[in-house]
């Protein structure tokens, strides 16, 4: 049969466009697909029958099996739904494995089981780790590192971007060298010893961004100290506060001149190299506790920070400021936003005053406020006789208060805040779900009505369910609804932040 080619781009009398695509075309294209569906082309014609055990790429994710059956067996017990449902993932996934060509040529594996039932599960993919490979994300949940990364994955000279939830990678003997790797993230990993990790953080000279969460060690590490270069690194991210040092904290040593952004929450000593501060920084999240006041280590934590834009500190971080009584903080030239949690530590407002003072050029202040805890050694009042920092009296522009409860430290507090903002123009104030029930919206009613040093500053109560605003225009007119345009400041905050 004679094929012409219509001038909307369709084949007449013959195959269809994709068809007569070359083998190699249409397997790149199968590659970009979930591996089920790769699969499932080959009913498509005798042809395609083997085309998807060529692909370069395979993605298995055990969240397909446990979408609704288009016919669920009736009166099955659930566990007994899921049982199966997990046997046909691992059938399946094994099968790939073993009809898939050439797994050695592989540039992407993608390797998602999350376990539902308890079952033994046993999967063979070993062998998919060749020189081609370019892209790891193994992710296995519902129980406790069920495969151990072979030997195989220390060689892979083309790996860029590596993932790796709720496997083993064992014993570390020798330095890894990894030199494409640019993003490594390990989550719920179990090794050997703390040494193991540090083999393996060195082997990586171009790494950009490192994700440590919930990592395990089967070894005491007393006494055990990592050092790692990692010239290259923009993100740090490492999340956890009792398992990724296990039962033995350890200090964790880090030589990253190029940091950008750092996000840390656990029971870590965390340092940098030297003493300067990071050139690079943009944005600092630091919720770290040492398990012991040191005064000292926090300031130089501090010190190493101190250029970024955007910082986050909880109490925890900030208590061992609390027993000193002459605090010396370094000064932050560049810090624009500033987050912390109040309700964590003790003399918070000595502590918070400090923070003020050294940070000039501060546009927007967020306090989580909850619960003041501890004793003050300095009160509101000793602030009126004080000298106001410098960002409340030219740079400060937005203050948000999160959780709010009137406490008297808390109402002074943002008394205070009003009267010494010469350049206020917003204070958002969002209550607290818990007071609100307790106490009712009459306690809060003369936050509106307090003085303010900064005539364009609008005060606002923002209640839990997000529908209900009143501001300091309410207070003053009940009546008076005109002026109400919807035209409320633009928030360009960064939202990852916050």
């Amino acid at each position: 049969m004679e094929t012409k080619i219509a001038g909307s781009g369709t084949v007449i009398g013959g195959d269809d466009r994709i068809s007569i695509l070359p083998d190699e075309i249409i397997c790149r294209v199968l590659s970009f697909l979930e591996t089920k569906y790769a699969v499932g082309t080959a009913v498509l014609s005798q042809r395609w029958r083997d085309l998807w055990t060529r692909v370069s790429s395979l993605d298995l994710d055990s969240s397909l099996v446990y979408k609704p059956l288009a016919e669920p067996r009736k009166l099955e017990p659930a566990s007994n739904a899921l049982e199966r449902r997990e046997w046909e993932f691992r059938r399946f996934a094994n099968k790939v494995l073993a009809q898939h060509q050439n797994l050695n040529s592989l540039t992407r594996f993608r390797f998602h089981f999350v376990r539902k039932v308890h079952s033994e599960a046993g999967f063979e993919w070993e062998f998919v780790f060749g020189p081609p490979m370019e892209e790891i994300d193994v992710m296995i949940s519902g129980h406790k590192w069920m495969r151990c990364i072979p030997e195989s994955f220390y060689t892979l000279r083309n790996l860029k971007f590596v993932t790796l939830s709720g496997v083993m990678m064992g014993s570390i003997n020798k330095p890894a060298f990894l030199p494409c790797v640019k993003i490594l993230q390990l989550s719920s990993v179990k090794m050997r010893d703390v040494e193991s990790l540090g083999r393996l953080l060195c082997g990586f000279p171009v790494l950009e961004t490192l994700l440590l969460n919930c990592c395990y060690f089967s070894d005491k590490n007393d006494g055990v100290r990592i050092e790692v270069s990692l010239p290259w690194l923009k993100n740090l991210k490492i999340i956890d506060y009792d398992a990724i040092w296990g039962d033995w904290m350890f200090p964790i040593v880090i030589e990253a001149p190029n940091l950008e952004d750092l996000y840390v929450e656990a029971f870590a000593e965390l340092q940098f190299k030297g003493t300067s501060p990071l050139s690079c920084l943009h944005s600092a999240h630091a919720h770290v506790d040492v398990r012991v006041e040191s005064y000292s280590y926090l300031i130089r934590l501090l010190t190493q920070i101190s250029n970024a834009k955007k910082m986050h500190l909880s109490g925890k971080t900030l208590s061992p400021l609390s027993a000193v009584d002459d605090v010396q903080l370094p000064v932050f030239p560049n810090l624009t936003h500033l987050i912390i949690r109040t309700s964590q530590f003790e003399d918070s407002i000595r502590v918070l005053h400090s923070l003020l003072s050294s940070a000039s050029k501060l546009q927007l202040l967020v306090l989580d406020t909850a619960n003041p805890s501890g004793e003050e050694r300095m009160t509101w009042e000793d602030l009126e006789t004080a000298r106001t920092p410098e960002c409340l009296l030219s740079s400060l522009e937005e203050i948000e208060i999160k959780e709010l409860t009137i406490y008297p430290d808390v109402k002074n507090m943002i008394a205070y805040l009003l009267r010494a903002g010469a350049v206020l123009k917003k204070v958002s104030m969002h209550v607290n779900g818990n007071y609100l029930k307790r106490m009712g919206r009459e306690d809060l009613m003369p936050l509106l009505e307090l003085s303010k040093r900064s005539s364009a500053c609008k005060v606002e109560l923002i209640f839990p369910d997000d529908k209900d605003l009143l501001s300091d225009s309410d207070a003053e007119s009940n009546t008076d609804n005109s002026n109400d345009d919807g035209s409320n400041d633009v928030d360009d905050r960064d939202d990852e932040f916050l």
